[in-house]
């Protein structure tokens, strides 16, 4: 390995000095990463007369900066009792705040561990209490460790698919009202059958002021309190619902640059490729990701990674055909609803780079 220091000078950024050092001022992330100990979760506070560490050109094995090292990981029963580090996901019980037919807790019923080592997080679809309020038994679980960057990586057999059902995987922030620190969907739909809503969309929430202007964006404007719309883009057939489900499975990859760059590819199962599962990720040798977010610098902060299902609510419920109420006639017509015997997520793993 080699090894160089270069002293900050003023008016320095770290892309310019990428820009000095290699030539190339997009490799910024590799200086970051080689000095983050000194700098601090804020890649622009570097100040003058700070001695960085350059790794040299040899160090990313001749491509684009591969800056990723494994934090942490998660397979099946760790998601509850912790990993090999002690981070584990926490419960959240209160109401759900995009107001659909569950009540989320700490449901042991709800949690199981099959085929091994894969977690499965169902829904209530047997002998619910009519008396809570037409309310079903559901999961959301969060991690208890906070996010300012990093290459997330989702590999799962099943997203929970039916009308009515609602799940997503994404990344929130924490400390501030919402939308304030921003949300990423990474995984989320609605009422999927095998004719119709067979696309993921992933999508930005913001406060306002980050705007989109990217191809195929469905609404440029991110602020969340447009509508609660955010900025999306749709993924490719069979990335979600029934159609992911029929071919397998696969897996999704989300890379949240410090630059606040967000990229995101899926893979059908039999396409995923060698380095995706591995723990040496590399996003440069895996070809464009269906959707490429442009920077909004200081829009998303403190995100942690949160797993769900709700029945009808704001979304599922209102574009479900008849609207909110025939959603929830749909779901209540019998106590035993084999309607939602499909609504589950099996998840192989989830695993963090920083």
């Amino acid at each position: 390995m080699s090894v160089q220091t270069y002293t900050v000078q003023p008016g320095d950024t770290l892309s310019k000095i990428a820009e000095k050092v290699y030539g190339d001022g997009n490799r910024w992330q590799l200086i970051y990463e080689a000095n983050r100990n000194v700098i601090g979760d804020n890649p622009e506070q570097i100040q003058v007369e700070m001695v960085l560490i350059i790794p040299g050109q040899s160090d990313n094995g001749g491509g684009g900066a591969n800056i990723w090292q494994l934090q942490d990981s998660w397979i099946g029963n760790q998601f509850i009792n912790g990993n090999e580090k002690g981070d584990k996901w926490s419960f959240f019980d209160q109401d759900d705040p995009t107001h659909g037919y569950v009540k989320y807790g700490k449901w042991g019923e709800l949690i199981n561990i099959v085929d091994g080592n894969k977690i499965k997080i169902d829904v209530e679809s047997e002998g619910y209490n009519p008396e809570e309020k037409r309310q079903r038994k559901a999961v959301r679980i969060y991690t208890d460790k906070k996010y300012n960057g990093g290459l997330f990586i989702i590999d799962l057999d099943h997203i929970p698919e039916g009308m009515a059902v609602w799940p997503a995987i994404w990344l929130v922030g924490t400390g501030a009202t919402w939308p304030e620190k921003g949300e990423i969907d990474i995984i989320e739909g609605v009422n999927s059958t095998p004719s119709a809503n067979n696309s993921n969309q992933s999508t930005l929430h913001t406060r306002n002021g980050c705007v989109q202007n990217i191809p195929n964006i469905l609404n440029r404007d991110c602020n969340a309190n447009n509508a609660f719309t955010g900025c999306g883009i749709m993924g490719p057939e069979n990335s979600f619902g029934h159609g992911f489900n029929e071919n397998g499975g696969g897996a999704y990859a989300c890379e949240w640059l410090y630059d606040q760059t967000i990229k995101i590819w899926f893979w059908q199962r039999v396409n995923i490729p060698a380095n995706v599962l591995g723990d040496s990720p590399d996003p440069n040798t895996w070809g464009n990701p269906y959707v490429r977010f442009n920077p909004c610098p200081g829009y998303f902060k403190d995100m942690e990674m949160v797993i769900n299902t709700t029945l009808c609510g704001d979304w599922a419920g209102n574009v479900f055909p008849g609207g909110l109420e025939k959603c929830g006639g749909y779901l209540w017509d019998t106590k035993n609803n084999p309607k939602l015997r499909d609504a589950y997520f099996l998840i192989r793993s989830i695993r963090i780079f920083t």
